[in-house]
């Protein structure tokens, strides 16, 4: 599954990112790293998400949802 399947309000795990390598280097710098916790905060009129990362909240658009693969967290 993607973080682009998840509702507001889903805790889960990321398994993995299929991003290009600029954007992958930048969301691994940024914290998103296999095994992290992250809670979708809300979803945006567009299809981005804002997220929940530790004490950070981080505004993705939709595309790159679509290239976060995530699993039900805990």
């Amino acid at each position: 599954m993607t973080l682009r399947d998840c509702a507001p309000d889903a805790r889960i795990r990321i398994d993995g990112l299929s991003l290009p390598a600029g954007d992958r280097l930048r969301l691994t710098e940024l914290g998103f790293v296999r095994g992290q916790e992250l809670r979708v905060v809300a979803r945006g009129a567009a299809g981005g998400l804002l997220v929940a990362l530790g004490d950070a909240r981080i505004a993705l658009d939709a595309d790159t949802t679509r290239g976060i693969r995530v699993s039900a967290g805990g």
